[in-house]
């Protein structure tokens, strides 16, 4: 006969799996919600602008969540899991509070289409990297 497993009942399992749930959803979540960031970028801020610059953004948010995976993953296995939820807090904060401001009133074409992929794609993909994979270990 096979043994049952049984479910944690402690809060901190539970409180465990919620925030593991959060930071992968602040990870991951936000690179599959790049798509409503482009539509809004090519109907509104950067009309004209060539697709392929736009998908670059995303493209760069995916590749610096994954491709930073084994150095997160270092300082993880080191015990640095504060200080790493800390920073990516702090670098996509500020990175979603920055895209908000760079784009000026949000006027019909005033989107500035370097400072979107340097701070979308690189600065809120480097805070997602934090995020990633310390979801996937829940301390």
């Amino acid at each position: 006969m096979e043994e049952q497993f049984a479910w944690p009942k402690s809060w901190k399992a539970w409180t465990t799996l919620l925030g593991c749930f959060f930071l992968m959803f602040n990870s991951w979540g936000l690179v599959n919600a790049y798509g409503t960031f482009q539509s809004y970028y090519m109907q509104n801020l950067l009309p004209g602008q060539d697709l392929l610059y736009l998908n670059l953004v995303g493209s760069t948010e995916s590749f610096m969540v994954l491709a930073l995976s084994f150095v997160v993953g270092r300082f993880l296995d080191a015990g640095y899991y504060r200080y790493l939820t800390g920073a990516g807090t702090v670098l996509v904060t500020i990175s979603m509070f920055v895209l908000s401001a760079i784009n000026g009133n949000g006027e019909y074409g005033s989107g500035n289409y370097g400072l979107i992929w340097l701070v979308q794609g690189f600065l809120l993909g480097l805070g997602m990297s934090c995020f990633f994979v310390a979801s996937s270990q829940g301390k």
